[in-house]
């Protein structure tokens, strides 16, 4: 680039570049931990984290209790995909929620609501009256409830710190989900290997208290839309077309179809198939191929603090979605442990930095008011296509093994994002909206072209 903005209006080049050179270069490590020197911050993010370990912690034991109920391999994916559907009916009219009333009041009480359900899960067990059934109801109200807060929290997030540290919030936020992932299910294992499953319910329940009392200290953030007051039906349309006319959010959602449908499945449900059937392994080999996963994603999540201050976020969120995709394939393919541990590792990484990276370049990309409809299509794109991508998965793993089938999706994820980048090549400069100097080149060519002429 030579010149760029400055070559069109006639300003002093020398300094135009020095500012887009200066704003490109990686942050320090203190602007990466910004948001922590805000109260309201840090209040929120140890609520929500001690609430995180809670929800982890019960994530961990669940799928054990339904075998311990009587239920099948065939139980725990219907259950699975109970709780998950309610993200693809539920996610857009929970963000027209969020925008257009106080979002601390609706956490109070989906929150509250939570604790209610974890408490009854814990009462019923050590009772004797939980049934499979029963937890499926369980599922799908907890998928419910966890759908409708989703938004409201990312909207509480960005009223924590200012605008110039929502990046470092959304990191460290990715940060706190990470380690509570890597924490909660080991917890859950010593509780159920001393305690048994009441303590684990228990347990979660009483960590909805930390997230209580947590939004009990901040203050109420009131409705902030301004069009179609008080009509879901129009919040939910206005909202679509505002993320679906923007060219770099409408080409990031299609990279989160690509990954709810292909990317996620073989992660979430196909782990303990390829540690038997590929790997000849046990328990154990399922054991250490999670806790790698995690491992991985707790490096990404500390790679994602310095990455989200960068002002092109495009390249390295696409290079962590092709590595995911990498080692997916790979995963499908590998008959040996050596391989499919290092493979772990790296997928937990690149995931990371692709769903870490893609959260801040919405929040940091939407208007305040369109920012919590914004996140909600996001979860519908991401985490309500994981259903389907289980049926999907599933009905190949019948036709030609675990294997193959994590394999597919491996490539389907990689050819995917490929078809992507090649119809919205701009995809690979996500984030510059927010500082045009430093990527003119990218979003303004016809200023290159000028300049050198």
């Amino acid at each position: 680039m030579r010149r760029g903005i400055a070559a069109l209006q006639g300003e002093a080049a020398n300094a135009d570049l020095e500012l887009a050179a200066a704003a490109a270069e990686p942050a320090p490590p203190s602007r990466a931990l910004a948001a922590l020197r805000h109260p309201s911050f840090r209040r929120y993010s140890i609520g929500v984290f001690l609430s995180l370990v809670g929800n982890w912690i019960e994530a961990g034991a669940f799928g054990y209790v339904v075998l311990l109920l009587g239920g099948s391999a065939a139980a725990l994916g219907l259950i699975g995909f109970l709780s998950t559907i309610p993200n693809l009916l539920l996610a857009l009219p929970a963000g027209a929620l969020a925008d257009h009333h106080d979002r601390r009041k609706l956490l109070l009480l989906f929150q509250g609501l939570n604790l209610f359900v974890a408490g009854s899960l814990a009462a019923l067990w050590v009772t004797g009256h939980l049934t499979v059934p029963l937890m499926g109801v369980i599922a799908i109200v907890g998928g419910s409830l966890g759908t409708l807060s989703f938004p409201a929290f990312q909207g509480m997030l960005a009223a924590t710190v200012p605008a110039r540290d929502l990046e470092s919030a959304v990191a460290i936020n990715s940060l706190s989900l990470q380690l509570a992932r890597f924490v909660g299910p080991a917890i859950a294992g010593v509780l159920l290997a001393t305690a048994g499953p009441g303590w684990v319910f228990g347990v979660n329940a009483v960590s909805f208290f930390a997230v209580l009392a947590a939004l009990a200290l901040l203050p109420g953030v009131g409705r902030t839309a301004t069009e179609t007051a008080g009509i879901v039906g129009g919040a939910m349309r206005a909202g679509l077309r505002y993320v679906f006319e923007n060219r770099s959010l409408s080409s990031l959602m299609a990279l989160m179809v690509l990954a709810g449908l292909f990317g996620t499945p073989p992660v979430a449900f196909m782990v303990p198939a390829i540690a038997r059937f590929q790997l000849d392994g046990g328990a154990g080999t399922v054991g250490t191929l999670m806790a790698l996963i995690g491992l991985g994603s707790f490096i990404g999540s500390i790679v994602l603090l310095r990455l989200a201050r960068r002002a092109n976020k495009g390249e390295p969120m696409l290079a962590g979605f092709f590595a995911t995709a990498a080692a997916i394939a790979v995963f499908g393919f590998s008959t040996s442990a050596p391989l499919s541990y290092a493979v772990a590792v790296l997928g937990g990484i690149g995931g990371v930095v692709f769903i870490g990276l893609s959260t801040v370049v919405v929040q940091s990309t939407a208007s305040d008011e369109m920012r919590a409809r914004a996140m909600a299509i996001w979860a519908a794109a991401f985490v309500g296509m994981l259903p389907f991508g289980a049926l999907l998965t599933g009905a190949l793993t019948a036709a030609v093994g675990p294997g193959t089938a994590v394999l597919i999706d491996g490539l389907c994820v990689g050819l995917g994002g490929l078809v992507v980048l090649l119809l919205r090549p701009h995809v690979a400069w996500l984030g510059c909206a927010a500082l045009p100097e430093a990527c003119v080149a990218a979003v303004q060519p016809e200023a290159v072209a000028t300049a050198t002429r």
